[in-house]
């Protein structure tokens, strides 16, 4: 039998070689935080962004990854409370040594997590739309969503143009995303001549918003304008809006048309009888467009054949937000050869345009991190009922 002295040698050897082993493959390795709502209220959002995370870094992972690193997607459960969002935020940047942090998912809970990030000097991107996150406040931070107001603006122009109503119903979650589109959408109203006959706000992940939607049609509202943040509350919106027998036209933020189809599956086609909703003008045709062909389509078969349950958890526009995010990552850490929140900001700055999208062109600037363009967004209808290549129809093609 070996000597005590030898077997410690050999543990000591095996230990070493063990740490080695791990320095190498954390080496090889860039750690992004996924910083979502696994759990709570806002759990469905979190499957959706988890799942959509997981895909894209896959398929980067797959094209050689970032920097001849692969991606390794951390991910850190919110539980849909601003609270926990912020310590989790501290787990991912100092215990876990993140590079960059996803999500969260809702302004509420982004807005506490942006000191972590901030104080890190880790980029972070989210789909949080609030305007109360600027740039000088989170010179790091980047959101996919759209600002607030330029949710609101394309359909109160289609009210007024197209549809020729004056009297606009104005309903919103009560997340702060909504209300800053609220607040900023009213002045826009009135520098056009008109007022909303009605405003109601309905809380985030209601049971019941019959009674906002009886405010409304006594209002004398000929349209609703909606603006919300996650499907359940368009379901439900849906439901009540039926339940009343209010056959209004409904004029729906991105929300509406990202969770269209899994919606469709539980409540059926027919509440969305008079929707409309915007898009992203990446994910939408007119009539003589060719099939298969956008970015977003190729994304579609992919992600069809990726994801069994896709269809179950919303179709692929519901992931369109979150997939886009790892994409936009690599593309500044491989542009800039460098991982830090300075160094990726300075390139998205002055590069984001270039990056081909799912959902198009996007644009930034020193004193704006909202991505989305306010040109980027179009008026579809049928949102429940896509192509088989995941596009929804424009509403706008014959102008």
């Amino acid at each position: 039998m070996p000597g005590t002295a030898f077997r410690k040698a050999v543990l000591a050897l095996l230990w070493t070689m063990m740490l080695g082993a791990g320095s190498a493959k954390a080496e090889d390795t860039i750690r992004i935080g996924g910083l979502v709502s696994v759990t709570g209220g806002a759990a469905s959002i979190g499957k959706i962004a988890e799942t959509a995370w997981r895909l894209a870094i896959d398929e980067i992972n797959a094209s050689g990854g970032v920097l001849g690193k692969k991606l390794e997607l951390v991910m850190a459960d919110t539980m849909s409370d601003p609270t926990h969002a912020l310590n989790e935020a501290r787990r991912l940047v100092d215990s876990e040594k993140v590079e960059a942090v996803l999500g969260p998912a809702t302004s509420q809970e982004t807005v506490p997590t942006l000191a972590v990030t901030t104080e890190g000097k880790v980029t972070q991107i989210s789909t949080a739309a609030s305007t109360q996150i600027t740039v000088e406040m989170a010179p790091y931070h980047f959101t996919t969503s759209p600002r607030g107001a330029n949710q609101l603006i394309p359909s109160i122009e289609y009210a007024l143009n197209t549809l020729k109503v004056s009297k606009i119903g104005l309903i919103s979650d009560n997340g702060g995303a909504a209300k800053s589109a609220i607040a900023d959408i009213v002045p826009y109203m009135k520098d056009k001549g008109v007022e909303p006959s009605g405003v109601q706000e309905f809380t985030f992940r209601t049971e019941d918003m019959t009674p906002q939607l009886l405010g409304l049609r006594g209002s004398g509202a000929e349209v609703l304008v909606l603006i919300n943040s996650t499907g359940d509350d368009a379901r439900r919106f849906l439901e009540n809006r039926m339940d009343i027998g209010w056959d209004v036209p409904v004029l729906a933020s991105p929300t509406m048309t990202t969770t269209a189809v899994g919606n469709a599956t539980v409540i059926g086609h027919d509440p969305f009888e008079g929707v409309y909703s915007l898009q992203f003008e990446g994910l939408t045709y007119c009539d003589g467009d060719p099939l298969g062909r956008s970015l977003f389509a190729q994304y579609t078969k992919r992600a069809k054949a990726a994801v069994p349950e896709l269809e179950r958890i919303g179709g692929p526009a519901s992931l369109q937000l979150y997939y886009i995010q790892p994409y936009l990552l690599a593309a500044a850490m491989n542009g800039s050869g460098k991982t830090d929140g300075p160094s990726l900001t300075d390139w998205l700055e002055n590069n984001v345009q270039t990056v081909d999208t799912i959902v198009g062109r996007l644009s930034a600037s020193t004193s704006n991190h909202f991505l989305p363009p306010a040109t980027s967004l179009k008026i579809v209808k049928n949102p429940d009922q896509p192509r088989e290549d995941g596009l929804v129809e424009r509403a706008d093609c014959a102008q």
